[in-house]
């Protein structure tokens, strides 16, 4: 039991470590998403004023309604690439700390187990049908939480999946529905 201070030493520094990395993933996030941001409002600010200097060109009612069909359209498209660039981010830094978190996980556990043949080891006579019990305990956990583990993946690929679908119909609906507005006559 000598090695119980070095154990905990290490159980702290795996933890500052995971924590650290847990950091990172959401600072580069953030980062991500405010570069995104800044790039968005710049294109919505340029795209603005040139819109604003061909409504001063527009000659005629038709040419105004084309650009406000246009306009609309091009709003829409901006709007659902915005979405899909957050989201993007999103499922990425998801990702990474999934990742993060399974290899925690998986260490913990390694180290759970090591410490349990340790104390078995180091356990009186008749205490194995005890040691047995945790040893047993600790995999119907493990087995759970992977099992669990798996769904949560199938549901977010699905997640994932049915989100990138939607985004995909809805801005073809838009830019669809765009087009079937009817055009001012001449008069």
């Amino acid at each position: 039991m000598t090695k119980a201070p070095e154990q905990i030493a290490q159980l702290n520094r795996s933890a500052i470590e995971s924590a650290l990395a847990l950091a990172k993933v959401s600072m580069d996030s953030l980062e991500k998403l405010a570069r995104l941001q800044m790039e968005t409002t710049r294109e919505v600010l340029d795209d603005s004023l040139a819109q604003t200097r061909s409504l001063a060109e527009a000659k005629d009612p038709q040419q105004l309604a084309a650009m406000r069909t246009n306009s609309l359209e091009h709003g829409l498209e901006q709007m659902g690439a915005y979405s899909r660039a957050v989201y993007d981010v999103a499922a990425k830094a998801q990702s990474e700390i999934g990742k993060i978190v399974e290899s925690r996980y998986a260490e913990f556990n390694r180290e759970l187990a090591q410490l349990v043949d340790e104390a078995a080891k180091a356990a009186p006579a008749g205490a194995e049908p005890a040691m047995a019990v945790v040893k047993q305990s600790m995999a119907a956990t493990n087995q759970m939480v992977e099992a669990l583990t798996k769904v949560a993946k199938q549901v977010a690929e699905a997640a994932d999946a049915n989100v990138k679908a939607a985004a995909n119909q809805a801005a073809a609906k838009a830019k669809g529905e765009a087009k079937k507005r009817p055009q001012p006559e001449k008069p």
